[in-house]
């Protein structure tokens, strides 16, 4: 399921199964992985959070990356996704928590746009594009609220494809 999945969007997806894990929940949904993204977005990933992982396990190859979101915005949208997600005992890192099936349809929707810019995996905001299309998570409907639109996504997609 994975193999499109840049390195970024791979480790999004580890870090969104740690969140909710963390927070106790059934599934690996949309807003856990948006917390995954902005946290990525800002560079947050880079020093690993999760105890027994290497300190630059999450420091990715390439280009230096340039965050999407504003600090003042990403700041909000972690405060505002905490709040608005449910809490419950811990599930332990070892057992596996599967994907609600409004994560899987965004990840269908970035598998979509990914073929329309000039990528060669799916990027962050490939997903950030699907999330918003998707329209329908607490998460997207934050964004929305936030200023950040479809097209403001769809537009950085298209002028960092053409670097």
């Amino acid at each position: 399921m994975f193999d499109n999945f840049s390195t970024r969007a791979r480790q999004i997806v580890f870090a969104a199964r740690f969140k909710a894990g963390e927070r106790g929940a059934a599934v690996v949904d949309t807003d856990d992985f948006l917390v995954g993204l902005v946290l990525d977005d800002q560079g947050l990933l880079l020093k690993s959070p999760f105890p027994d992982v290497e300190e630059n396990a999450f420091v990715g190859k390439g280009l230096p990356h340039v965050p999407f979101f504003s600090h003042k915005l990403a700041e909000d949208l972690l405060i505002k996704l905490e709040k608005s997600l449910p809490r419950s005992q811990p599930v332990p890192g070892t057992t596996d928590i599967p994907l609600s099936s409004s994560l899987e349809r965004v990840f269908d929707l970035a598998k979509e746009l990914q073929p329309q810019f000039r990528y060669s995996h799916m990027e962050p905001l490939h997903f950030l594009a699907a999330i918003l299309k998707e329209d329908s998570s607490e998460g997207a409907k934050l964004l929305q609220r936030s200023g950040v639109t479809l097209e403001n996504v769809l537009s950085e997609l298209s002028r960092a494809g053409e670097d």
